[in-house]
Parts: structure tokens; C-alpha cells; sequence
């Protein structure tokens, strides 16, 4: 917000920062006294009166201090987010080596749900794509003549079968060549990569055409992959929202039904996002949900901290930063 001077946003910070913590009205002597402002309180008290008439601050009919608004609280994690996203924090270096001690390989999501539920004390969900298998085959069958079936068998023994349409004038011969070609590009591939291999392939304009069309429908095949959860601290929340049983009851069926990952697009997400729950869903009132995406072993994942509105935004986000961090260190 350009309207906000450096004293004011400085104010507006430690307001918030305190709040966060003591979740009690701050007052400008608290002010004052914890942070040595080398103002004095008439100018503080006078700053604040600024920000409560732009909408930032509060003040309760009980008390002589201020309490942030939501809007305060958007423009104090947005600033957070600018300020974390390149912070690397040296003493988590080994998060994801933490991590992966923990954890068994077909465990993943859960295993990552109780380490970040434990280290936030927060409810946590971990999504995750399915295992990143070899491609062992790609066979190409027709069904009709213009309905061809893409055959993808996997190291597991898992079979994709993707039905793609064909222009009529594909021979038998084409297939055959064409599913030769394939096979020397895929196999010992991992799924994720089988488009990107398959594109670097050139063939002659009719085949080419085919060969766009499989990579578009294995493509939407990938995309639609399951998702794998794991969630963990759902007691913590019953303990943070306890009054709020309308919120607890909806958001538990919906994490149950695996609908909470619907409300939030996981491809838009940017480093670490934060929304508040009635921005997701007018059931959602009381709670905040901090998401990022992340890459770990080969597979993508979505990690969402929820927690109450007012919760330690600082402390998650930067988690969660440091943890994305490590992964572009290892690249």
C-alpha cells in the first residue's frame, strides 16, 4: 500500500507481529516499550488513528489499544511473502533429509502431514501426485478407424489404457512405425517426462498430426492423475476453533470427500499463498489456509497448513519458504 509512510507500515507490523502472538488490543506505551521507538506516544497514538481510519486497525470500546483488521492482515502477509520468499534458513539446511528419515516411500503424503502438523501444531493436508513410475511399453492398438488405443504399461505392471481419435488415412504400417518410434523414445522413462520425449520426435506430416493428438491425450491422462492424501492435527483445530463447530463439521467432510482440493486451483498457486476460509468457502469464516507447491523425489505435491484466522503466519510461511528453497538448492 503506497499510502502507508515507513513509520506507519513499521507500526502497523509490530501491531500485527503482537497481536498475532497475544491475540490482545495493542496499545502504543506496548508499542513504545517493546520496540524502543525513538517516538514518542502522542505520534504513535497519532499514526495509529491514521491506520485505523485507512482500515488497518480496530479499536474495541473496552480497551485503549487497536487490533488489526483483515486487511491489515492480507497487507502484513503479503509483506511477509515478499520478505521470505528468497530467505533461506540456514538452521533447517536438513529439513528434507528430516523429512525423508521419517517417512516410508509409500507413505509419503501421510508421513509429510504428521512432520509439518508437528512442527506448526496446525492441521495439516499433503497432496501428492502418484509415484513417477518407468514406462516399461507403448503399444498402439486400433479400435476402429478412427478411434486408436494407447496402450502405456508401466514398471509396476500398471496399464493406462487412452483412447485417441485418428484420421482415417493412418495404415497399419503407420501405426506400426510410429509405435516403434515411440517405444525407442519411452521406455525406462519416467511417465512424467513421456510427452517431453515423445515431442523431440520428428515423422512425416500425417503421422505427425497422430502423434500430436496421443501426446495431447496422454498429457490430459498425466494431469488427471489421482492425488494421494495425507492429513494430520485435526485436533489441533478442534482445540483453535472449538466454538465453531458449523466450520469444524463442513471442513472435515470435505477433506474426507477430498473436496477441499477443488476449492483451491493447485496451478495458480505462486510460492506460498494464504487465503482466508471465506474467500474459499462461505462455510470457512473462522480459518486460514497457507498452501504451497513443492517437489520432492521425483513427485509433485501440495502441502496446506489450516489453522484459525488468527494464527503464526510468520512462522508457517517461513517453513515454508525454507522448505521450497532446499529444493532449488538441490536442482
Amino acid at each position: 500500500m503506497s499510502m502507508l509512510t515507513g513509520r506507519q507500515k513499521t507500526i502497523l507490523y509490530s501491531i500485527v507481529d503482537d497481536f498475532l502472538n497475544v491475540t490482545m488490543p495493542i496499545s502504543s506505551k506496548h508499542l513504545i516499550d517493546k520496540y524502543n521507538l525513538d517516538i514518542s506516544s502522542a505520534t504513535v497514538r497519532n499514526e495509529m488513528a491514521k491506520l485505523e481510519a485507512y482500515g488497518f486497525l480496530t479499536k474495541p470500546h473496552t480497551s485503549a489499544g487497536r487490533i488489526p483488521s483483515r486487511k491489515a492482515l492480507r497487507h502484513y502477509i503479503e509483506m511477509l511473502t515478499d520478505q521470505l520468499s528468497d530467505e533461506y534458513d540456514a538452521k533447517d539446511s536438513k529439513l528434507k533429509s528430516r523429512v525423508a528419515d521419517e517417512m516410508k516411500h509409500n507413505e509419503m503424503s501421510q508421513a509429510l502431514a504428521d512432520f509439518f502438523s508437528g512442527m506448526t501444531s496446525y492441521l495439516t493436508q499433503v497432496s501428492m501426485s502418484e509415484e513417477d513410475e518407468l514406462v516399461k511399453g507403448l503399444y498402439l492398438t486400433p479400435i476402429t478407424t478412427s478411434t486408436l488405443l494407447v496402450i502405456i504399461v508401466l514398471e509396476s505392471g500398471a496399464i493406462k489404457k487412452i483412447p485417441i481419435r485418428m484420421s482415417e488415412d493412418i495404415t497399419i504400417t503407420d501405426l506400426e512405425k510410429l509405435g516403434n518410434e515411440l517405444n525407442s523414445a519411452v521406455v525406462n522413462q519416467p511417465l512424467s517426462k513421456l510427452t517431453v520425449k515423445m515431442s523431440d520426435m520428428t515423422s512425416i506430416d500425417r503421422i505427425n498430426i497422430l502423434k500430436a493428438g496421443i501426446i495431447d491425450g496422454i498429457t490430459d491422462g498425466i494431469n488427471g492423475q489421482k492425488l494421494i492424501s495425507g492429513r494430520s492435527g485435526f485436533n489441533h483445530l478442534i482445540h483453535q476453533i472449538n466454538k465453531d463447530t458449523s466450520t469444524l463439521q463442513f471442513l472435515y467432510n470435505d477433506m474426507e470427500s477430498d473436496q477441499l482440493n477443488k476449492l483451491i486451483d493447485l496451478n495458480t498457486i505462486d510460492g506460498v499463498d494464504v487465503y482466508f476460509g471465506d474467500e474459499l468457502n462461505r462455510n470457512y469464516d473462522s480459518i486460514s489456509v497457507i498452501t504451497t507447491n513443492f517437489d520432492i523425489f521425483g513427485r509433485r505435491a501440495n502441502l496446506m497448513v489450516i489453522g484459525p484466522e488468527i494464527m503464526s503466519y510468520k512462522e508457517v510461511i517461513r517453513l515454508l519458504y525454507s522448505f521450497r528453497n532446499q529444493e532449488r538448492e538441490r536442482e
